[in-house]
């Protein structure tokens, strides 16, 4: 059996801590922009602002607790550094698998992320040095005040090593290097297109409530959105308390989650859902109007609620996996703020040009995102299967379904007097 892993209720990021995480990305958005860096060079710039602010308001003051209340340890010498060099060893033959990954499947080798950070390689030896120091540091002090030190990625170094591994953990560690590995460089990726856009067609550049003034706020959203995510991907540092309490394990919940993303939902939508090809907005609501400003706002609403999930997060954003349960920001209201609202905004921004196309074509369009919105809802129900073996979960359900923004709506008109 595998070591039995921590389960915890995250507060989320109360207040202060959503405040530091918006700053951080904010801060490096600006900086990248302002240094009018490359894409590849302002998304690593953002994402370092972030880690630092993360680190700084959250992690520092999580690692001083497990420090003060670590538990000293009847262990010779021998034995720890044994143990730190077999994790070494199962950290380096980790990161060989990602090198063979990125090298052989063309989802990685095609990417903008892996091709910048190849090209960026000759360039970055001295923090490469650093980076390798800070993890072996990392390492021991992460060992030393964890209350259980044989983790998976000691498994895996007796793996390597030929010794005897818990087989749990091995496989624990193989899908969690997948989830890290897909959704980093497609984060990565993903950032720096939206650099490329931002550099190229900013909000700021178009009149106010314009089309293109809305279209170019929606793109800075997307950008917040994909530097929150990747971040979260990397920063899953156990000493700070951010690490992965466990990944998905069943054959749905990886389909439905990674089918929303490149390279499968592209394809799969030209071939069977091709919901957003038709008539543009022009044709139904005239640009400028009221109703026009109007429906702009309530799609860019819906995505900023969508983006506030992502911050409620922190450092603990990742798909596929558990890292705490958030109870705070939009997910005090609803279990599910991000696919709600993301899906919403879709139907927003999609239905003027389902009335465009007539009702027949309007119909079946409509339907397929439906299918679309389908496929949210079994994510959403896969997410919660997973989190439910948390008795923190199922209790923080609970308090959603009797307190959340449904059961106060249910309230409000319950209590309304009959006319």
């Amino acid at each position: 059996m595998p070591i039995p892993q921590d389960w915890d209720t995250v507060t989320g990021s109360p207040l202060v801590s959503q405040a530091a995480t918006l700053v951080g990305v904010l801060l490096g958005i600006a900086l990248s922009a302002y240094l009018q860096l490359e894409p590849g060079k302002a998304m690593a710039l953002a994402l370092f602002c972030l880690l630092l602010v993360w680190i700084v308001v959250d992690g520092t003051l999580a690692a001083r607790r497990a420090w003060a209340s670590r538990e000293r340890r009847d262990e010779a010498p021998a034995a720890f550094w044994r143990r730190i060099g077999t994790k070494l060893v199962g950290l380096a033959a980790l990161l060989g698998v990602v090198v063979i990954v990125c090298s052989v499947f063309p989802f990685f080798t095609q990417s903008s992320a892996v091709r910048w950070f190849i090209e960026a390689g000759h360039t970055t030896i001295v923090i490469s040095i650093a980076l390798a120091v800070a993890t072996i540091l990392y390492i021991v002090a992460t060992d030393l005040v964890a209350g259980e030190p044989d983790d998976y990625l000691n498994q895996v170094g007796r793996a390597v090593l030929m010794q005897d591994f818990r087989e749990e953990d091995v496989l624990f560690a193989l899908r969690l290097l997948a989830i890290k590995c897909f959704f980093l460089v497609l984060m990565f990726s993903g950032g720096m297109a939206a650099f490329s856009d931002l550099a190229d067609k900013p909000a700021w550049a178009f009149p106010p409530l314009s089309a293109a003034w809305f279209e170019g706020l929606l793109r800075l959203a997307f950008l917040l959105d994909v530097v929150l995510a990747a971040g979260g991907y990397i920063a899953t540092f156990k000493l700070f308390g951010w690490h992965v309490r466990a990944t998905e394990t069943t054959a749905l919940g990886w389909l439905v989650c990674l089918i929303c993303y490149e390279p499968f939902f592209p394809a799969i939508s030209h071939a069977f859902v091709p919901y957003g090809e038709g008539p543009g907005w022009e044709t139904v609501i005239e640009e400028g109007s009221p109703v026009f400003i109007l429906w702009s706002v309530a799609t860019l609403f819906c995505t900023l609620i969508y983006v506030w999930a992502t911050v409620a997060f922190g450092p603990r954003f990742s798909n596929l996996t558990h890292r705490g349960i958030i109870t705070s920001g939009p997910y005090r209201f609803i279990k599910h703020p991000a696919y709600v609202s993301k899906n919403i905004a879709w139907w927003l921004f999609a239905a003027p040009s389902f009335i465009a196309s007539g009702l027949a074509e309007g119909l079946a369009r409509a339907g397929m995102l439906a299918i679309v919105s389908l496929i949210y809802v079994m994510r959403a129900r896969a997410e919660e299967r997973m989190l439910s073996r948390d008795p923190a979960y199922r209790d923080y359900a609970e308090s959603v379904t009797s307190h959340g923004l449904w059961a106060m709506a249910k309230r409000r008109l319950m209590s309304k007097p009959a006319a």
